[in-house]
């Protein structure tokens, strides 16, 4: 089976489970133009912010179940990575919740990729790199050792991973920039080994993601990159949170998206339903709840970039346009010739193919076409589709509301 033909089957095949994949884009790349200047522009915004010393803002996408958020993240992961930037891609959830940002980093670097590599960008990286080849590793290195209140521990680290031979310990440095920190011992005896004994170690700050994700996207940047650019899918969950998790997980946003803390060279892209802000901002109310229930608690300090980050979700959403009947009949078309090349099979005129209304989303058209061509090809049948509606679920989740909510945790760093 030639290449071409096994990418059109994987194409089919993302398509039918509503999952799209890179053959996908390929085949059917997004039509919105305006979507595809602004991401465009956040690219080029996060290449030139080095000379530029301006960050681009994120790009927040608004739009209700099969409508193409996904479809749209695979196509910006693909464009990034043909820019030479890092990727991540990771979906908000249980494991991996926005107020956490802890774990939301570490999925970052765990699921970060570059062209041409197979494995994570971090370990492929770091298993090439040399300092004297890295083309901004003397900006990197000005960076930890002179900028205001840097963990002293990047510059240490770092100073150990360039001059180490030892790949044990080189691995244990990836693991520590990765989020699992090394011991002081271990980073001790690291440099003693080097000639340097008694040289100070702490261990590691606590609540300073947003300066890890600084770190690791300034280290891309001296090996060469473009830029780090990091998407996340399904933002609507934050609704299942307690308040207090909410108010942390919308500041966190902020950041995210570029506001409050600046990190140079990473950028941001998060889809959330196009009725998030009505459901949850509004109706339930968290524009006036978080601010005067956290302005007596000891969350008191999160209020203001939570507020900020509930502005976000109010004013800067790009809203997914539904698609019009003769792109519908495009895309209809498209996905007849893919079927057909890839099954060697001439794939028949629908003659009942469903009414394109504005709230149906895209991805039922396509599936009820290939689902209608599997039946005809396989066992010579007509088959009338019937598709339910998704109602997204907006109540609170107990199972998503972590020991963050106990009053012991100590008190976050904003």
């Amino acid at each position: 089976m030639s290449d071409p033909l096994i990418e059109k089957r994987r194409a089919i095949e993302a398509l039918r489970a509503g999952v799209p994949n890179r053959d996908v884009v390929r085949q059917l790349p997004p039509l919105q133009s305006d979507l595809l200047e602004s991401f465009d522009q956040l690219l080029a915004g996060l290449g030139s912010v080095w000379e530029t010393g301006t960050l681009p803002q994120g790009l927040l996408l608004e739009g209700d179940f099969g409508t193409g958020k996904s479809h749209w993240l695979e196509y910006f992961r693909h464009a990034a990575l043909e820019r030479k930037f890092v990727v991540s891609s990771i979906v908000l959830n249980k494991e991996t919740p926005l107020n956490d940002l802890k774990k939301v980093y570490r999925t970052c670097v765990e699921s970060a990729i570059v062209s041409g590599k197979v494995g994570p960008a971090l370990t492929e990286i770091a298993h090439t790199y040399h300092s004297d080849r890295a083309p901004y590793f003397d900006e990197l290195q000005e960076w930890v050792n002179i900028t205001q209140g840097i963990d002293p521990r990047y510059a240490q680290t770092l100073q150990i991973f360039v001059n180490t031979t030892d790949e044990e310990v080189r691995q244990q440095i990836v693991n520590e920039w990765t989020g699992y920190p090394m011991k002081v011992a271990e980073i001790r005896n690291a440099l003693r080994d080097m000639g340097h004994p008694g040289v100070r170690v702490r261990a590691q700050v606590k609540a300073q993601e947003l300066q890890r994700f600084e770190f690791l996207s300034r280290f891309f940047r001296s090996a060469g990159y473009s830029g780090w650019l990091i998407l996340l899918d399904e933002g609507e969950i934050i609704s299942r949170y307690s308040l207090r998790q909410r108010a942390q997980a919308y500041a966190h946003l902020a950041h995210l998206l570029g506001y409050g803390s600046q990190i140079f060279g990473m950028g941001s892209v998060l889809t959330i339903t196009t009725d998030y802000a009505g459901q949850i901002l509004v109706k339930r109310n968290d524009l006036e709840k978080i601010p005067v229930k956290l302005a007596v608690s000891r969350d008191a300090a999160v209020v203001p970039l939570a507020q900020k980050g509930m502005e976000l979700i109010m004013r800067m959403g790009n809203p997914i346009r539904p698609y019009t009947g003769e792109q519908v009949d495009d895309i209809y078309r498209c996905v007849r010739a893919l079927y057909s090349e890839a099954y060697s099979w001439e794939a028949p005129e629908l003659s009942q193919r469903p009414e394109v209304l504005p709230s149906v989303g895209m991805r039922r058209y396509i599936r009820s076409w290939i689902n209608a061509w599997d039946f005809r090809r396989l066992y010579n049948a007509e088959v009338n589709l019937i598709a339910e509606d998704v109602v997204q679920n907006y109540e609170e989740d107990a199972d998503l509301q972590t020991s963050d909510d106990d009053p012991a945790t100590p008190e976050t760093n904003w």
